[in-house]
């Protein structure tokens, strides 16, 4: 009797055993799970953080340049600092942070400026706010859509012509998020602006 009850004993002992190790294997798969998805999110947070950063930039190259409308209607046979002297639908880049293309100053605070130069500021000051946001790989640029393309109009960018602007920076994917190697897009930046598929952007597009 007291053998049997030993050997029951036993028994009872290494079964409340195999039930914790397989408890903590159920917790572990679970607590490995939840770690992946705080990694996933986490990425999330730096995309969308990255996505909202360019769209304030953006906006603000858009008031800048709606606040210099009247250049953009006296301009007729100049070039257009924002879009440079380039043919409708070509993308000129305003800077480019991992080539060191970054525009100087062209008006100081309190000087007289023409209007031309004043675009040219807005260029330096909006480019000076991508260079802040730790972007390394960040791009920005525009584009006008000339609505007047007839023979013998010397505007690149008449007035009432659509202008598209962008912010792009290279995208980075975790291969044990997502299993992918390369981050890879193919969104209008890639096709109408030309950039690479690594790179995530953001487009504005405005009628000044």
């Amino acid at each position: 009797m007291v053998v049997a009850q030993m050997i029951k004993g036993k028994h009872q002992n290494g079964f409340s055993l195999l039930e914790a190790l397989i408890t903590l294997l159920i917790v572990s798969i679970g607590l490995l799970g939840y770690a992946a998805l705080q990694i996933g999110a986490l990425n999330s947070s730096v995309d969308s953080f990255s996505r909202t950063q360019a769209t304030m930039i953006l906006e603000d190259a858009v008031s800048r340049i709606r606040n210099n409308k009247e250049y953009l209607k006296t301009d007729s046979g100049a070039e257009n600092a924002y879009v440079n002297n380039v043919a409708s639908g070509t993308f000129y880049a305003w800077c480019d942070i991992e080539n060191s293309l970054i525009p100087e100053a062209a008006c100081t605070s309190g000087a007289s400026c023409s209007m031309n130069l004043l675009a040219q500021q807005d260029i330096f000051e909006v480019c000076s706010s991508v260079v802040n946001t730790k972007l390394p790989t960040a791009i920005m640029g525009a584009a006008c859509f000339d609505r007047d393309t007839s023979v013998g109009d010397s505007d690149n960018c008449s007035v009432g012509s659509r202008m598209s602007l962008y912010l792009a920076w290279k995208g980075v994917e975790r291969k044990d998020i997502s299993g992918k190697t390369e981050y890879q897009q193919n969104t209008r930046c890639q096709t109408e602006v030309g950039l690479g598929s690594d790179y995530a952007c953001v487009q504005l597009e405005i009628v000044p």
